[in-house]
């Protein structure tokens, strides 16, 4: 446990190494998304989606999918998703979507735990970039994921909401084009987006969410990842409160999941300093307690424990989706 600790918190302390050096915060103004119907909210729709595919390897077409995202910023480097895809010759190949974490500048530590498995398997992969990281980072932005969860708070709940629309517009144009089973597969912020998406979206075949939060209220105020975002808050007279009824409509246990409950593969890390069992043993109960691994570690798993996290992931996807992926 305390090495587990140690760990995640020297991370953190490299990680705060980079933060924005002013404040972020601007308010809701009369404007509060609690009152909004979630439906509604996160309506998305299919959309012309653009492939691009520049290599071919060992039976793999390689390239990106690109579209302008449904939820504009304004930011015209945000609101173009350029993204990559890995296809196979299979058409009944299961399509994976991964979703990256907050503040990840690069898809390395996804593909370590996944890549080269999932491609022996011959599953086609899809890797959706969050708002406002990667390439999406504005040029004013000082690190990737800045302007995505901050204290802007209106930003910020956009920013989710472009994320979860986009991402089910993307869910969407490949039932419409592909015929394997969507595999939503989230770590840390993604797990949180993907988690968020599947009570909402109904072209998902399974979910596997790994070292999610639940709630940004709450890892915003209680864990250090969001400690210089909380003094920004309440510099500006916002407390704990007032954040939670903002920011309830993002809450993925404020619905149940839309595919059942069977699909869904839980992973949480029972000393995560980024986040907290608590919060996320919140969720688990919410939806009724589907199946969940708690490993002994820290946030730092992600790296320590990947062929844990591949091997879990791979099993139960081959047992819950059975003949869909064979």
């Amino acid at each position: 446990m305390i090495f587990s600790k140690i760990i995640d918190r020297c991370a953190l302390h490299h990680l705060h190494k980079t933060r924005s050096e002013k404040f972020q915060y601007s308010p809701l103004s009369n404007w509060i998304p609690e009152t909004m119907d979630r439906e509604s909210f996160y309506n998305a729709y299919t959309t012309e989606i653009s492939l691009n595919m520049d290599e071919v390897e060992n039976d793999y077409a390689i390239g990106k999918f690109t579209f302008v995202s449904l939820v504009p910023s304004g930011d015209s480097a945000n609101d173009h998703i350029e993204d990559e895809l890995y296809i196979t010759n299979n058409e009944f190949a299961p399509n994976i979507i991964f979703v990256h974490g907050w503040r990840m500048d690069s898809l390395d530590r996804i593909k370590k735990i996944f890549h080269s498995e999932m491609r022996d398997m011959r599953w086609n992969m899809y890797y959706f970039t969050l708002p406002y990281h990667f390439q999406r980072k504005p040029g004013q932005s000082l690190y990737s994921g800045e302007y995505m969860i901050s204290a802007d708070i209106y930003r910020t709940v956009q920013s989710i909401k472009q994320s979860v629309v986009d991402l089910r517009a993307l869910i969407q144009w490949i039932k419409a084009n592909k015929k394997g089973p969507v595999i939503l597969i989230g770590v840390s912020l993604g797990g949180f987006i993907t988690n968020l998406t599947a009570t909402l979206e109904t072209e998902i075949d399974a979910l596997v969410s790994i070292f999610y939060a639940n709630r940004l209220s709450y890892s915003i105020w209680n864990t250090i990842p969001g400690k210089y975002i909380r003094e920004d808050l309440e510099h500006h007279g916002i407390n704990y409160n007032d954040l939670i009824r903002y920011w309830r409509i993002t809450e993925p246990s404020q619905a149940i999941p839309k595919i059942r409950k069977e699909k869904i593969l839980l992973i949480s890390a029972k000393h995560d300093q980024y986040v907290h069992l608590e919060d996320a043993n919140h969720l688990w109960e919410s939806w009724d307690r589907p199946a969940r691994y708690i490993y002994n570690c820290g946030h730092a798993g992600i790296v320590l424990k990947r062929k844990k996290i591949a091997s879990d992931t791979i099993s139960f996807l081959q047992k819950n989706i059975g003949k869909d992926i064979e």
